[in-house]
C-alpha cells in the first residue's frame, strides 16, 4: 500500500509517515495507520508534537525519493493511482 501513498501528488497534506519520511493523504493516513506502527508511524501535521528528528526525516527523504526507493522494482504497466482511485 505504500506504492499508493508515494504515487501521487499531494495537495495540502495533512498527515505524514516520520519514520518513512513521506507526506501523505487522510485516506493514506487511515491506511498507514491500520498497518501498525512498526510499519508506519503517522502523525497529524498540525495537531500532533513533532520532534526535531521526525521533522528531519521528512526532509531528508521526502516523496521523492521514497518513491524511487520503494517503486524501483514496480513494472513500468503498473497503473499509478491517483486521490480519485477508489478503494
Amino acid at each position: 500500500m505504500l506504492l499508493t501513498v508515494v504515487s501521487f501528488y499531494i495537495l495540502d497534506p495533512e498527515w505524514a509517515s516520520y519514520n518513512i519520511g513521506i507526506f501523505v493523504c487522510t485516506r493514506c493516513a487511515g491506511v498507514h495507520r491500520s498497518m501498525g506502527a512498526h510499519i508506519s508511524k503517522v502523525k497529524h501535521l498540525k495537531l500532533d508534537r513533532w520532534e526535531d528528528s521526525q521533522v528531519s526525516r521528512i526532509r531528508e527523504v521526502g516523496n521523492n525519493k521514497a518513491r524511487m526507493r520503494y517503486e524501483e522494482r514496480v513494472p513500468s504497466c503498473y497503473r499509478r493511482p491517483n486521490p480519485d482511485t477508489p478503494q
